[in-house]
C-alpha cells in the first residue's frame, strides 16, 4: 500500500507512517535492518534442481512438467512451490508479515527472528498529512477525507 505521510519522532527513534490503506504504523529505528539478498536467476529451482516450465531442454531431458519459480525472501534462491511450503515474519529485513521462505530458510528463523519492529493501528481514515508534537506526545493526522484527527500517542513513543 502506499506511504502518504510520515514523520519521525527522534527522541525515541521511531518512524511514523500513514498510508492509503488507513493505518498508522511506528517503525523501530533503533534496529539495523538486514538488506534483502537480490533474487537469483535460475532456470531450475535450486534446492531440489527440477526446471522451471520456460526450461523445456531440461523438461525433455527429464521427462517432467515445468513447474513454477518463486523467490525466498530470506535468501533470493528461486525455488519450486514443493522447496518453500513455509511462510514466516522476517522483521528484521523488513518483511513484517509472512512472507514465502525456502523450507531451508524456514528451518533456521527463529521465534525471537519474528519479533515485531512495527506496531500496525487503525487510523480509520486515509492519512495524507501529519505532524508530531514530540514534547506533548501528540500527533496530528489530515485524511483525505478532510477529518483531522489528533492522537495521544505516549504510549507508543516511549
Amino acid at each position: 500500500n502506499k506511504v502518504t505521510a510520515l514523520c519521525y519522532a527522534g527522541a525515541s527513534k521511531k518512524l511514523i507512517s500513514g498510508s492509503e490503506d488507513c493505518i498508522l504504523v511506528f517503525w523501530n529505528m533503533e534496529v539495523v535492518r538486514q538488506e534483502t539478498p537480490d533474487w537469483a536467476e535460475s532456470d531450475c529451482c535450486q534446492r531440489c534442481t527440477r526446471p522451471f516450465f520456460w526450461n523445456i531442454k531440461a523438461m525433455v531431458d527429464q521427462k517432467t512438467i515445468g513447474i513454477r519459480q518463486h523467490h525466498c525472501r530470506r535468501c533470493g534462491k528461486a525455488v519450486c512451490d514443493a522447496c518453500s511450503t513455509n511462510r514466516s515474519a522476517i522483521p528484521i529485513m523488513g518483511f513484517e508479515f509472512d512472507v514465502r521462505v525456502c523450507d531451508e530458510c524456514h528451518s533456521m528463523i527463529s521465534d525471537d527472528d519474528r519479533i515485531p519492529l512495527a506496531t500496525f493501528h487503525d487510523a480509520r481514515h486515509c492519512i495524507i498529512d501529519m505532524d508530531l508534537d514530540e514534547t506533548r506526545f501528540h500527533l496530528l493526522t489530515v485524511g483525505s477525507d478532510r477529518v483531522i484527527k489528533l492522537w495521544d500517542v505516549s504510549s507508543l513513543l516511549n
